[in-house]
């Protein structure tokens, strides 16, 4: 019996050796993730910042990074119009997004956009109904009314999701934009316009301080 049982000893140990180790693709793997990260995950960046003209904060900027197209998208967002006004006054949206403009004042509205951009003519419509129109044409867009003609509004129509609007405070931040060297663009509809390249870390925010003409 003890031959038999050191048989079985032999063998067993034979077979271990000739079975893999799991411990080395398992120290692969874990090395992997540590240098790029967990599967699916983006290398991607945040801008964060102010932007100011003349030491103030300038309200209603945009600032996109230009030349990345991700596709449109089938988002929805509203500008509305009450006291004879466009609010927001300022708005940027992905290309493909659809934008109400429905009438909470109480006045008759006619909504238009002849300029450059996307070119439409919602006609005359009355208080409490709402009309939408599709974005899908990248590019400034000029809003007026063809009644009131102090009411005036902008949408920019961007081709990748990664733009913000600066606050009260002129802040604002983007996230999620991929790393790499990119170009960035700032607007303002009196201030001007300004082109920066940023190089973008694979994870961690940007600080930027972006300053704009003082006219």
């Amino acid at each position: 019996m003890s031959g038999i049982r050191g048989g079985c000893e032999e063998a067993e140990a034979g077979r271990n050796r000739l079975r893999p180790s799991a411990r080395g693709p398992f120290r692969l793997a874990l090395a992997a993730v540590l240098l790029l990260g967990p599967p699916g995950r983006a290398r991607a960046g945040e801008l964060t910042g102010q932007v100011t003209a003349g030491g103030h904060p300038v309200r209603e900027a945009v600032i996109f990074v230009d030349q990345i197209r991700t596709g449109p998208s089938a988002g929805r967002r509203l500008m509305d119009q009450r006291n004879r006004t466009f609010i927001p006054h300022v708005m940027a949206v992905q290309l493909g997004t659809r934008v109400e403009f429905p009438n909470h004042d109480t006045v008759f509205h006619n909504v238009f956009s002849y300029r450059e951009g996307k070119r439409f003519d919602l006609g005359l419509y009355p208080v409490g109904t709402m009309r939408v129109v599709n974005f899908d044409q990248p590019g400034l867009v000029r809003i007026f009314c063809n009644i009131h003609s102090n009411m005036s509004a902008f949408i920019w129509v961007l081709e990748n999701p990664y733009f913000a609007v600066t606050d009260r405070s002129g802040r604002f931040r983007i996230p999620n934009v991929p790393a790499g060297e990119q170009v960035v663009r700032v607007w303002h509809e009196r201030r001007g316009t300004r082109r920066l390249s940023v190089s973008v870390p694979r994870e961690g925010a940007v600080p930027l301080e972006i300053a704009l003409g003082s006219r």
